[in-house]
C-alpha cells in the first residue's frame, strides 16, 4: 500500500556486530592476553582491598564500637526494658513499705502487751524477792523508753483523728474554714495579699517610743498646730452661736495638763560639774534606774492626757460646726 505526502527516512538499525568465529584447537595465541588481563584484574582488586582496610582503619579510630552490632542492640533493649522494670520496682517498693510498717507496728503492739503481762506477773512475785537486787541492763532501758515514746506517738494520733472525725461533727464549720485553706479556690493569693499588707502595716507603723521626750514634745506641737488652725476656722462659728453651746463648751474644757518639767533629766545633763561631783557621778548608783524609769512613766502620763484634751478639743469643735450647719437649715 502506498503512501502519499512527505515520508521522512527512518534511521537504519545497527546490526550488533558479529563475534569472532572461534578459533580452531591448537591454533589459538591468545594466551598473553589472558595473562595481562588476569593481572591487571588481580592488581585492581588489591587495590579495592587496601581502600576498604584504611576505610575501616578511619572508622575505628572516630568510633571503636562502630563495628560492635550487638552490644548496640543489647544495649536498645536495655534502653526499652529500663522504665519497666524501674516501674515496677517502684510499685513493689511503695507496697512492700506499707506491708513492713503495718508489720512493724502489729509487732510493737505485741510487745507492748507482752511487757504489761510480764509486768503483772512480776508485781505478784515482788512480796517474794523484796530483800533481792534487781538488775536493768541498758538496752532493756532504751528498749522501754522507745515503746513509751511510741505509745505517746500513739496516743497523739488517736487524738488527732478523733478531733478531725467527720462523723462525729455536728456542722459544717470545719468545712467552710478548710475552703479557705485550699490553693484551688484561691487561697494562696489570699494568703500572699494577706502577708503584703501585714508587711505595709508593719513598715509605716512606727513604734512609741516613751523614753523619747523630745520627740514627744515635737509631736504634741504638731497636734498643738493642727488644733489651733481647726479653732481659727470655727471661731465664728462659736462667737455666732455662743448662747447655744455654751454648756457644752463649758463641760469639754479639760483641765490644763501639768506643764513638762524643764528640769533634765538625771544622767543627760550637759552642766559641767567639779572633779568631785564627776568622780561621785562616775560611781555606780543604785537609784539611778528607779529615777529614770519614774520621769519616764511621768512624761508619758503627760502626753497621754495632752493628747487626750487636744482629741476632745476636737471633737467638740466638730459637735459645734455641726450643729451650727443644722441651725442654718
Amino acid at each position: 500500500m502506498k503512501k502519499y505526502g512527505l515520508l521522512l527516512r527512518q534511521p537504519q538499525q545497527k546490526k550488533p556486530p558479529r563475534p569472532p568465529p572461534p578459533t580452531a584447537l591448537g591454533f589459538g595465541d591468545d594466551d598473553e592476553d589472558d595473562v595481562e588481563k588476569e593481572i591487571s584484574r588481580q592488581a585492581a582488586k588489591n587495590k579495592s582491598l587496601k581502600d576498604i582496610e584504611e576505610q575501616h582503619k578511619k572508622a575505628l579510630e572516630e568510633d571503636p564500637s562502630v563495628f560492635d552490632y550487638d552490644g548496640v542492640y543489647d544495649e536498645m533493649k536495655q534502653k526499652i526494658a529500663q522504665p519497666k522494670a524501674l516501674d515496677r520496682q517502684k510499685r513493689e517498693s511503695k507496697y512492700i513499705k506499707t506491708l513492713m510498717g503495718k508489720a512493724e507496728e502489729r509487732k510493737r503492739q505485741h510487745d507492748v502487751i507482752f511487757e504489761k503481762n510480764l509486768a503483772k506477773e512480776r508485781s505478784k512475785e515482788d512480796h517474794l524477792f523484796a530483800d533481792k537486787d534487781k538488775f536493768v541492763t541498758a538496752a532493756y532501758k532504751r528498749k522501754l523508753a522507745e515503746q513509751e515514746k511510741w505509745m505517746e506517738e500513739e496516743r497523739l494520733r488517736e487524738l488527732r483523728e478523733e478531733k478531725e472525725d467527720v462523723t462525729k461533727k455536728s456542722d459544717l464549720s470545719d468545712f467552710y474554714f478548710n475552703l479557705g485553706k485550699n490553693v484551688a479556690l484561691g487561697a494562696k493569693d489570699l494568703l500572699s495579699k494577706k502577708q503584703e499588707k501585714q508587711d505595709k502595716q508593719t513598715e509605716f507603723r512606727k513604734p512609741e517610743k516613751p523614753y523619747d521626750k523630745v520627740a514627744g514634745e515635737t509631736s504634741d506641737g504638731n497636734h498643738a498646730l493642727t488644733d489651733s488652725k481647726f479653732e481659727l476656722d470655727s471661731s465664728s462659728v462659736k462667737e455666732a452661736h455662743q448662747k447655744e453651746t455654751s454648756p457644752p463648751r463649758r463641760s469639754s474644757e479639760p483641765l490644763d495638763p501639768e506643764p513638762v518639767s524643764d528640769k533634765p533629766i538625771s544622767g543627760t545633763s550637759t552642766e559641767v560639774k567639779n572633779p568631785a561631783e564627776q568622780s561621785s557621778a562616775n560611781q555606780p548608783n543604785p537609784d539611778h534606774h528607779k529615777r529614770n524609769q519614774d520621769a519616764l512613766a511621768a512624761a508619758k502620763e503627760r502626753f497621754l492626757a495632752r493628747k487626750k484634751a487636744k482629741q476632745q478639743k476636737v471633737s467638740v469643735s466638730f459637735l459645734v460646726y455641726v450643729d451650727c450647719m443644722f441651725s442654718r437649715g
